[in-house]
This record gives structure tokens, sequence and C-alpha cells, in this order.
């Protein structure tokens, strides 16, 4: 059995430092090239794996079918973050999991201190492809918006800590944390 870190061990770890959560959506290799140099980089799942080498990798479900998460499971180039037994870091927190892992991805980067939080690729399966690669089109990305963004209205800002220093680079959740402001 591994030796994990603690949960609470990461508080305030990159207070200050700008995280990125990288979800999977087809904006996200747009998403990308705007973001600040010295982010913090948090894949959610294994898609941003496709495009950088991220710090963490953030999932809530056990890999069992979908073989692209075993396989950057088994790589294993990142610290994992998940409240199953594959973590890193065992959870002696109460974690925000909420429904999607970019939930707990934006928990663990604003436990982490990071300011800004800057969402990046999460499309909420809106459009005519879920992901910017290729993927098996599963039912639940046909449902409205608003089943998507309900976890992110209705639990985010009571269950994130510091919740203001979310914000969004582009996509509907624009709407519910602010847009992000580009510097140059």
């Amino acid at each position: 059995m591994k030796t994990r870190k603690l949960m609470s061990e990461y508080w305030n770890l990159y207070r200050g430092r700008p995280a990125a959560v990288l979800g999977g959506g087809p904006s996200l290799p747009e998403d990308m090239k705007k973001l600040p140099k010295n982010c913090v980089l948090i894949a959610v799942n294994y898609h941003a794996l496709e495009l950088c080498k991220a710090d963490f990798m953030v999932f809530n479900d056990e890999p069992d079918n979908d073989l692209m998460m075993v396989k950057a499971v088994e790589k294993h180039e990142q610290i994992l973050v998940s409240p199953g037994p594959l973590s890193d870091i065992k959870f002696d927190e109460p974690v925000w999991v909420g429904f999607y892992s970019s939930n707990t991805a934006t928990w663990f980067a604003l436990w982490m201190g990071c300011d800004p939080v800057i969402l990046c690729g999460m499309d909420c399966y809106q459009g005519d492809k879920a992901y910017f690669h290729e993927y098996e089109d599963k039912p639940h990305f046909h449902y409205p918006l608003e089943h998507h963004i309900t976890p992110w209205v209705e639990e985010a800002k009571n269950m994130l800590p510091n919740w203001q220093r979310v914000k969004v680079m582009s996509g509907p959740l624009e709407r519910v944390f602010g847009k992000y402001q580009v510097t140059e």
C-alpha cells in the first residue's frame, strides 16, 4: 500500500498563485493559450493531458472501462487526486466532490490557495462536440445546459472555499463566476 500525503498538507500550498482547472471541452486549446505563465495546471480526468503536462489530475470515478483514463492513471506523470483508492492524496478534510470531477478540481485549487482559479475548456457539453478530441458519444452530453450548470449554481457558492476567486476563460459558466480578464 502506498503512502499518501494528506489533503490537509495541501492547505494554501500555492497561496496567491494562479491555477487552471482544465476540462476537455472544445474551447480548451484556445483557452489554454491565454493562461498566465505560472499557472498550476489541474487536469479534470485525462483530457487535458493530450495538450500539456499537468501538475495534478483530478477524477471522481474509478477508471474501470475508460481505456484512456486507465492509461493516464497507469502512466501516473502527475499527482492523482481522487476520493478513491488510486489517489496520491488521502482526503482527511471534507472535500466537495460535487457531481463532476471539475467540481472536485475547483475545490482542490481553492483549497491550495490558488488565486485566481481559472476554469478552461468547460463548455458543459454544449455544441456539436463534447470534447476537443475524439470521444465516444454519451447520452448525458445531450442534456440541456441547465442540467450541467445546476451543481455550480446550487452548491458551489456554499461548498467552495473562497469561491469569489473562481473565474472562467470562456463558456456557459461565465454567468456563474464571471469572466477571467486576460492581461498581456
